[in-house]
């Protein structure tokens, strides 16, 4: 067409037709222009063809995630929801009035672990990638406000956790500096350093100590099971939102 329009406006000029040469060279401006709005228009298009696809690679992977994510808290949660039964059969027993402090060097001597096992490593990977990317910002309104409130809220409750639990961390290496571990795989000094470690304990700074860290490890399990509970209840649901999404 371009071509065309070049022989025409050659033979018009030529013929010193000015006006109709004119009219014609207007016409392959306007031409050239609508050609260059195609192509940017085809190159949009492809562009958000691309920006989608990758949005629906990476929603596969963040729903990935989540799945992993629900398998770490079923196998974890059980045991959570055991030692903390178990920390407050513990405590209720030092609490009964008919208590000892046989009852007490029992407990903490033989019973009580005051160890702490690490909050989980969720998945987060894929959810920084569509954060990161923006990719998060063509989601449905619907769908994008629910990553973003399971997300913030999770992030909430995962650093309350390992706020507390280095709170912890320094209580613990108080109580294990004065005293042995109680109930541990560590529990191995041999009666020689158990005899003398708590031959001469001081009973009131021992039940202190063993209130504190035992009401320190009631918190945490509180807090931990919370965040649990929630990610997995909340993960669930996300998948699912996610499934009909993809499935468009």
């Amino acid at each position: 067409m371009l071509f065309l329009l070049r022989k025409i406006r050659r033979k018009l000029m030529q013929k010193n037709k000015v006006t109709t040469y004119l009219l014609y060279a207007i016409g392959e401006i306007i031409l050239v222009v609508i050609g260059i709005l195609i192509a940017v228009s085809i190159n949009n298009r492809n562009e958000e063809i691309k920006s989608r696809n990758k949005l629906k690679e990476t929603i596969t992977a963040l729903r990935s995630d989540l799945i992993q994510d629900t398998f770490l808290i079923q196998d974890r949660l059980p045991e959570v929801k055991r030692q903390y039964l178990l920390n407050e059969s513990l405590r209720g027993r030092v609490a009964k009035p008919s208590a000892t402090i046989d009852t007490l060097l029992k407990i903490v001597r033989t019973e009580f672990n005051p160890n702490w096992t690490e909050p989980l490593r969720y998945n987060t990977n894929s959810y920084n990638s569509l954060v990161n990317s923006d990719l998060i910002e063509i989601l449905p309104d619907s769908i994008r406000s629910q990553i973003k409130n399971f997300y913030n809220q999770k992030f909430s409750k995962i650093n309350l956790v390992e706020r507390i639990t280095n709170d912890y961390r320094g209580k613990l290496a108080t109580y294990v500096n004065t005293y042995t571990f109680g109930s541990t795989s560590l529990h191995d000094q041999g009666p020689l350093i158990d005899s003398l470690v708590w031959s001469n304990v001081d009973h009131g700074h021992l039940a202190a100590s063993f209130q504190g860290l035992s009401n320190f490890k009631r918190i945490l399990f509180d807090l931990t099971n919370d965040e649990m509970e929630f990610s997995h209840k909340s993960s669930k649901a996300l998948i699912l939102h996610l499934d009909q999404y993809l499935s468009k």
